[in-house]
């Protein structure tokens, strides 16, 4: 039986080994998690590559094909769990707190909430390993308002602001992974989902799951694939779940087809950009469904034009 209850994306989940793991996604099966690792041995993973490079030495175990999204991911059996860490549970520490890192989060937790959003801790505030140099991140869902139009109004009445090109360099050579290096910096700069707060930069992932539960597996056929897309649609939602045309290879004809993605760096593409790169294609073949992951640890972008 799970010890922990309704776990979301962001939230964490620290084994009996000391390590400490970030939930991933919204389909989890019913006796464990998935999740990647964030603290092992002390030492910060910060890029999936990382994370999934000590899941193949030290806990190969836990790789299991997971049906419903089509491939082979960590699941951490329940029995491994000693702690979860919920996103939600911890903002009323932070009042009680003088640490400026802190009272920053906070306000800003209150500022979305004022505006329709609730949002709790992820990263290094939730996980405990933040220093002074740290960023904000959060998750946040929609409370009746339109997220996106909030982030807008913020930005423009300046309680926000737009990440530099020296944040936005500091930040690649950080995490920076997937994109190529000019057309990541580009995308920072213009997001409203990460930006400056108080001069703190922060990251938030307005999370929803609902739209997802329309394109899950079991799938009838995954294969690697090199894919042109053409976005049709935008989001800045996790998952980032994009309506796209299919340019290469040519599939079936008429599918719907969708880009996938659970990375923060992959929401707020801009309509009609152009996306090439190599990851997994899983083809639904009852009701013509396409789904384009470039979320495999090998995956690889080419370009993405906007």
């Amino acid at each position: 039986m799970s010890p922990c209850s309704k776990l979301v994306e962001g939230d964490m989940v620290r084994l009996r080994d000391g390590s400490l793991w970030v939930v991933k996604g919204c389909y989890h099966p019913l006796d464990g998690v998935v999740a990647v690792p964030r603290i092992f041995e002390g030492r910060k993973l910060k890029r999936l590559g990382e994370a999934y490079d000590v899941v193949a030495r030290y806990y190969r175990h836990y790789m299991r094909f997971l049906p419903e999204i089509g491939k082979v991911v960590p699941i951490i059996p329940w029995e491994a769990v000693s702690e979860c860490l919920r996103s939600l549970e911890v903002v009323a520490a932070l009042r009680e707190s003088s640490n400026h890192l802190h009272r920053a989060a906070l306000d800003l937790i209150e500022l979305l909430s004022s505006h329709g959003l609730e949002c709790g801790l992820s990263g290094s505030l939730l996980g405990g390993y933040y220093t002074g140099e740290s960023d904000i991140d959060l998750i946040c869902w929609e409370q009746s308002v339109d997220s996106y139009e909030v982030l807008r109004t913020l930005r423009s009445s300046g309680i926000t602001e737009d990440l530099s090109l020296s944040d936005a360099l500091e930040e690649i050579s950080s995490v920076g992974e997937l994109l190529p290096i000019n057309h990541h910096v580009r995308l920072l700069r213009r997001k409203l989902t990460q930006g400056k707060f108080r001069g703190i930069k922060y990251t938030l992932r307005i999370l929803d799951c609902d739209e997802e539960k329309e394109i899950l597996g079991p799938y009838d056929v995954t294969r690697e694939e090199r894919v042109l897309v053409k976005l049709i649609d935008t989001t800045h939602k996790t998952p980032a779940i994009y309506r796209v045309s299919i340019l290469r290879p040519q599939i079936i004809h008429g599918a719907r087809a969708y880009l996938v993605s659970y990375r923060a760096r992959l929401t707020e593409l801009p309509y009609g950009a152009m996306v090439s790169g190599e990851g997994l294609i899983h083809l639904r073949l009852d009701d013509r469904l396409i789904v384009v992951d470039l979320d495999a640890p090998n995956s690889h972008i080419g370009f993405v034009s906007f």
